[in-house]
């Protein structure tokens, strides 16, 4: 639970239980005092009473006539602190529940201030002959009703002026905190990859120096991630110059050579004659070398497709696609290309390229797709860059078929990791979707 709060809310915490306990010990300070006070001036008064009742006694006839005891009482009756009344001496607890009754303080305390008040009972002897007495109980229900009022006004003068150091602490909490959040945010920026993110460095030297790191870091995964995608680009700069080496001496090379071995085995088959057996061997020859010359074209449209050089991307993919619907014409094969597309470098065009080409060969060969549709384009907002490309700023690439959804097959997987790698060696983000109703989407964004 304690684990769950913020940090704002515990210091709010911290500082509200102190100002509780402050109010607590004040008031528990007030009650202490208010005790002894209670009786300090109940006994007080007590003792006073009794004397001037002894000296008033003294100084009337004896025995006295009733009428003057009775008006003495009635005096008494006007004391603070000090209820007086006159009959038998248990006529002290009917004093004491009237005065209880009469009382605004609760009861509750009253029994926290135990000021016990005092009974006295002086007997007189009358002069009609009757024995009665002055029932004196000293009660500090005055003294503790003006210390209840005080009390209350008190803790409410200390509630208010809590409240408004809680409303104030609470402020400066929150404004001392809140370089903390700017902190966290910057920090999920840069876990998010935006290695730009920077944080502020307001607040106090301590908050200071924990921006400082953030930022030391960020600019140490930024450096790294600049590093990271300058080796990445150097890395795919060999492979495509390794497929452009290999593709050469495919062409310049093996191409002739294969060339002169069908040319050599055509010649001797008709030299030798097409019906005897050195001709057809010579024939069969040929035809194996019409493969090989076939196989070898595709591998160096593979590696280095001439399409794409020589008409650039936008010609280079309707041919790619008017090639597919030569070979699979019950597909129907849809192409949207952004003309701006046309003007992207010959790295970002390469990557397009290599990304439909892998796309469509998956569609068609694991798919069992009737229906396929190609988007290339840029988002009508597209988001600042962050590797500096402009070019491909927005860019978005999008395959998607109505097939029988993403399977894991192990060609197809190798292929996607060729098309991941090479979307995100530019800067974009390479998703794979498989729908619930069928079909694979493949989208590169950057």
């Amino acid at each position: 639970m304690w684990r769950s709060i913020s940090l704002s809310a515990r210091l709010n915490l911290i500082f509200a239980s102190l100002f509780a306990l402050w109010l607590v010990v004040d008031a528990g300070h007030v009650v202490l005092e208010a005790g002894a006070r209670a009786r300090a001036e109940t006994q007080s008064a007590m003792r006073l009473t009794k004397e001037f009742v002894a000296t008033t006694l003294a100084r009337l006839p004896a025995p006295p006539e009733p009428q003057a005891v009775e008006m003495l009482v009635a005096d008494l009756r006007n004391l603070r602190h000090v209820r007086a009344g006159l009959g038998e001496p248990s006529l002290a607890s009917s004093i004491m529940r009237n005065a209880n009754a009469e009382s605004d303080a609760p009861q509750w305390f009253r029994a926290l201030i135990h000021a016990a008040g005092e009974v006295a009972a002086i007997p007189v002897h009358l002069s009609d002959g009757r024995t009665e007495s002055i029932v004196l109980v000293a009660d500090p229900a005055d003294e503790i009703d003006e210390i209840w009022a005080g009390a209350r006004d008190h803790a409410l003068v200390g509630a208010i002026m809590a409240l408004a150091a809680l409303a104030v602490t609470s402020f400066l909490v929150g404004r001392a905190v809140k370089p903390l959040g700017v902190a966290s945010a910057t920090l999920a920026r840069l876990e998010a990859g935006d290695y730009a993110a920077r944080a502020e460095g307001s607040g106090p030297p301590e908050i200071r120096n924990l921006d400082a790191k953030i930022n030391s870091l960020a600019e140490a995964l930024s450096g790294l991630k600049r590093a990271n995608s300058e080796l990445a680009e150097r890395v795919l700069d060999a492979q495509d110059e390794e497929r452009r080496v290999i593709a050469r001496e495919l062409h310049d090379e093996i191409g002739p050579h294969l060339f002169a071995l069908r040319a050599g085995a055509a010649a001797l088959a008709k030299k030798v004659g097409g019906d005897s057996q050195a001709g057809a061997a010579a024939s069969a020859i040929a035809a194996q070398v019409e493969a090989l010359q076939g196989q070898n074209r595709r591998i160096l449209a593979d590696l280095r497709p001439s399409a794409l050089e020589e008409l650039g991307l936008v010609e280079a993919l309707e041919a790619l696609v008017a090639h597919w619907r030569r070979a699979e014409p019950d597909v129907a094969v849809r192409l949207n290309i952004d003309p701006r597309v046309a003007a992207m470098s010959e790295r970002a065009s390469h990557m397009a390229y290599r990304f439909v080409q892998e796309a469509m060969t998956n569609a068609f060969r694991h798919a069992g797709a009737t229906r396929i549709e190609v988007t290339l384009g840029f988002e009508s907002q597209p988001p600042e860059p962050r590797l500096g490309r402009t070019e491909l700023s927005g860019f978005v690439i999008r395959a998607a078929d109505d097939g029988r959804g993403w399977q894991g097959d192990d060609d197809a997987g190798m292929g996607l990791a060729g098309m991941r790698d090479r979307v995100r060696l530019l800067g974009g983000q390479f998703t794979i979707d498989s729908p619930p109703g069928g079909g694979v989407a493949v989208e590169a964004r950057f």
